[in-house]
Order: structure tokens, then sequence, then C-alpha cells
């Protein structure tokens, strides 16, 4: 009878251990399917319909509950399509980025010898094509065009919202040279929002859309179909700067109201619904939106859903002005129309160029032209130093107008990391339009070039174009940095078609300074962090900053 016993106990560990759980399952069917996708030679050529093969491979493992049936299964499937024309080159060039090759799940994931090689032949497969994702080698973008929505997507159907995820995360893992900087690990990301995705219900797919997409910390990846961001369509009638751990009102949108709430300029709110403000829009926010880091999604909602709700009002704490210290209700309001949020985001009116002390020159980059610039750079030729102020989104200018009076000699200002094959990149690589014009030097040879000192002024509004541009003016030999984190997202946006027939951007191409230190994510270099207070927050602290920086000897 005991030797029954064991040889029992002995069978059910057996078979418990060679069982798949539907989530394991499904993560291993995902990347499968994706380097199907992108290095099978006929797949990858788009001579398959790639989404319909996912749905109906996905039907059929529904019945598979052991690892051998999954390993057999995938095996007859990945040999369906062919393997003769397989081209396995083992050896890749060097000098390649490889922090997005990751392919050890081939090797971890304890399948069948047999389907480890045939996933290890595939990976190594050089004649895989282009269909489902084309660089375009002039601009470094990729197309992904031919990646069309499923035309009968259902977001009720589990094999629909599987291949959403498993849509987006692959080309995110094999595309984005970027996605190496995310807080969590790109392969993590997977495992943890299948079961999100597994969920029923409408708000339960939307709110798993949003999470996978924050799991980017890109700012570029703001997701325009939102439906926690859509849903808040009542706001504050003012707006503000998160500061700390508190948000300072700094401007009003209806004074009817806003004096109604007994407000004032510079009030200090540092609670919510009796929770701390910082913990209560992390909690709120942080899976909503992409952020490349803290300052963007401060800069995402201080002015807009910070205090939205669906609601006609909300609680907050406020320390005012004069000291008193209350708990009240604000009124919060619809918008006029759907862009008035955006039109908050404006940059405060100011005089696009000036003197704002002795042989000190300010420059507002925002509306300023070329014409412009000529005139300011031409009165400052003397001057101790200029403030340029790029806390905004210059329309007018470009690179060039301004390194012609900051550079003494034709100058590199960037380096670039792009997609050079799947997950693969290319750092450091020359623009392929260098050979007319390098888009990443700028200047000339220039003996009158500007000898004074050149502040940059920089906060989280210095975003993408401004980035780019902030990079080019830190290029100059007098240059000095103040201020605080910018957006991190520097390079152009890239457009992704979704599952779902909606659409998402991000960024496709890594930016370094000359010296390789990385910019998506961390923001411009700082040469001095400016330090802000809400209580008594002065608003032209920059400006001050900068002039006494400029003064001293």
């Amino acid at each position: 009878m005991k030797y029954i016993l064991v040889l029992l106990l002995c069978f059910n560990l057996t078979s418990s251990f060679s069982q798949i759980e539907e989530h394991e399952k499904e993560d291993h069917f995902i990347k499968i399917w994706g380097l199907l996708k992108y290095y099978h030679p006929d797949i990858s050529n788009g001579a398959y319909n790639v989404n319909k093969e996912f749905i109906k491979k996905y039907q059929k493992l529904s019945s598979i509950v052991t690892k051998e049936a999954f390993d057999k299964e995938m095996i007859a499937w990945i040999e369906s399509y062919g393997t003769s024309d397989f081209d396995i080159k083992e050896d890749f060039k060097q000098e390649l980025f490889t922090k997005n090759y990751n392919f050890k799940w081939i090797n971890e994931s304890g399948y069948s010898v047999q389907l480890s090689q045939l996933l290890s032949d595939l990976k190594n497969n050089a004649n895989y094509k282009n269909h489902y994702a084309d660089i375009k080698k002039l601009s470094s973008s990729i197309d992904f065009s031919n990646d069309s929505a499923l035309a009968d997507f259902d977001y009720t159907n589990d094999a629909h919202r599987l291949l959403f995820l498993a849509s987006f995360w692959n080309t995110m893992n094999y595309w984005n040279v970027n996605v190496y900087l995310s807080d969590t690990p790109w392969e993590q990301t997977l495992s943890e929002l299948i079961p999100a995705f597994s969920a029923e219900g409408k708000e339960n797919f939307e709110k798993a859309k949003e999470h996978l997409f924050s799991k980017l910390n890109d700012s570029h990846s703001n997701y325009q179909y939102s439906y926690t961001l859509d849903s808040l369509d009542k706001f504050p009638n003012f707006g503000g700067k998160i500061i700390n751990d508190s948000l300072v009102i700094t401007s009003v949108y209806d004074t009817k109201i806003f004096q109604e709430d007994s407000l004032t300029k510079g009030d200090v709110i540092y609670a919510v619904n009796g929770e701390k403000l910082d913990t209560y829009y992390n909690t709120k926010f942080s899976d909503v939106i992409s952020a490349s880091n803290k300052n963007h999604l401060r800069r995402a909602i201080e002015k807009t859903y910070l205090l939205a709700s669906t609601k006609d009002s909300i609680l907050v704490s406020i320390l005012k002005t004069n000291g008193q210290n209350k708990e009240q209700y604000i009124q919060l309001s619809p918008l006029a129309y759907p862009y008035q949020k955006y039109e908050r985001l404006k940059p405060t009116a100011s005089e696009d160029w000036k003197i704002v002390s002795d042989k000190i020159g300010y420059i507002n980059l925002y509306n300023i032209d070329k014409n412009q610039l000529k005139e300011a750079f031409r009165d400052f030729e003397l001057f101790k130093g200029i403030i340029i102020d790029l806390r905004n989104y210059p329309r007018n200018i470009s690179t060039a107008y301004i390194a012609k009076y900051l550079y003494p000699d034709r100058t590199t200002f960037l380096k670039t990391l792009t997609a050079e094959k799947p997950a693969y990149g290319n750092y450091g690589a020359n623009a392929a339009t260098s050979f007319i014009i390098d888009p990443f030097k700028a200047g000339k040879k220039n003996k009158n070039y500007f000898k004074g000192k050149v502040i940059l002024l920089v906060d989280r509004t210095t975003a993408s174009m401004a980035e780019w541009i902030g990079m080019a003016i830190q290029a100059s030999p007098n240059c000095i940095t103040m201020g605080e984190q910018t957006f991190g997202a520097v390079m152009n946006r890239n457009e992704v078609p979704l599952m779902d027939g909606t659409k998402i951007d991000f960024t496709a191409v890594g930016a370094f300074y000359p010296d390789d230190r990385g910019v998506q994510r961390k923001g411009l270099r700082l040469d001095h962090e400016l330090k802000e207070r809400a209580l008594h927050y002065d608003s032209d602290l920059y400006i001050k900053e900068a002039i006494a920086l400029i003064r001293e000897e």
C-alpha cells in the first residue's frame, strides 16, 4: 500500500509539472507570433493575414493544457508556414545596438529542444521582409501602414482583445529603440497585462489599453482616445503649477466663479478629497498617461485634468495667501469647447525680445522669427549676456537661425539611435540626408559669434522640438542651462495603427548629446537646477536667477 501511495504521488507531481497555466500559454503564444510576424520569410512579406492567423490559432489553444502539447502545437504551426527559405546567420554586426535584443525567453521558457531550435533558427533568419514595418531611411521613421486595424474588431471577443495587446507589444518590442528605458522591463509588461486584457467589459478593456501605453514612459505617447480622461467632463476654473507636493494657483479662466469660491492667485492646494496631492494624482493618472518623467506627468494635468471630475465640485485643502488653512469644495464646470483644454497650456504672453537689465538682453523663442532674432542679436552684440527663454514651443525658428549667432564654427549637437532591423538599433549613424545637409550639425565659421554669457531657460513645458532646439543652443561655447527637468522626448513622433482602429504615437529615434549622454526620458542637461516654492510663488524667479548668474564675474 505504501508503495502505491508513493507511485500515485510521483504521478501527480509529474502531471502537475507538465501543465501550463492559461496566462503563461498566452504569453508564450504572443512572443512566438511576434517572432513569426517579423522574421519569417513569407509572413514578414505579407503572404498571410497575420492577424487572422493569430485569431485562428488562439481559438485552438483553449483545449491545450500541458506544456508538451503546447510545444507540439507551436512546432506544427511554425512548420506549416515552411522553413526551407530560412537564411540562418548567427553572427550580427558588432556595432549594432542590442539593448532591446532580448530573446532569452527562447531558452528560458522550458520549451522542448525541437521548439527551442526552431525559434532560434527563426530569430537568426536573415531572409525577412519589411511588409509590416518599413524603415524610411531619409527620416528614420517606421511605416506601419500595412499593419492595419482588424476590420471587425470587437472588444467583447477574447481573441480580439489579446490580439490588440500582442500587436502593440510586439511592435514596441521589435521597433521602439527606446523601449529599454521603460521603468518596467518590456517583457515583464506583457506578463503583467495579459490578465488585464483577459478581463471582460468595455471599461476594463479601455483601462488596460491606457495602462499598456503608460508603461512606455514616453511623453509622445499621449493617447487621444483615453477613456479615463474623456470621462472627466467638468474642470476647475483656474490653472496652476505643481511644485513639490502642492498646486499653486497661477491663472484664472472664469473670474466670477473664482471669486465665488473665495480663491486668490497664489493660494496653495495641498490635498484633494482628504488625500495628499501627490498621492492623489499619482494614483489617478500614473497608469493612464504615458510620461517620460514625473515632471511631464505634472505638466500634463496641472492646468486641466488634475482636479477634473464627473461631478460639479471637488473637496480640496487650501493654504491661503493670508496664511489661513481651510478645507472647501470648489466648483467645476464643463469646457466651452473641447480645444479649450489645450489653450490652457499656452505660455504666458511675453515680448519677443527686450532689455531686462543693464547690458542684459532677453529673447523669448515662442513667437520670434528670424528677422526679429537678427535684430535682437544686433542690439545685444556687446551685452554681458543674453537670456534665451525656451519655456515654450518655438513656432517660427530653427536651429540654423540660432546657431548663426551663437556658434564660432560648425558643430555637432546631437547623436541618434535609429531602428536598423527587428530588435536591433544603429547608434550614432549619420542621417541619410547628411550628404546634402547634416541635421545634427549647425553653424559655420563665424568670428563675430556672441561672446557674452548665454543663459538658456527650460522647464517642463520645453518639449519635443523645443528640446531639439535646446540641444543646439547648449552646444554653443558660452551656454549655461538653468531650470527644471524637461519633456524627455526629443525626436519625431511615429504613428502606430492599433487593432481597434485607434492610433498612438511613440518616439521612434533616440537622442543623445555628442558625449553619449541620453536625453530620452531624462530631458535636457541642466547646469543649474532651480527649486521653486509653492508658498509665496515667484513667477519671475527664472529671470531673476538668470540675471544674477550673468552678473557674476
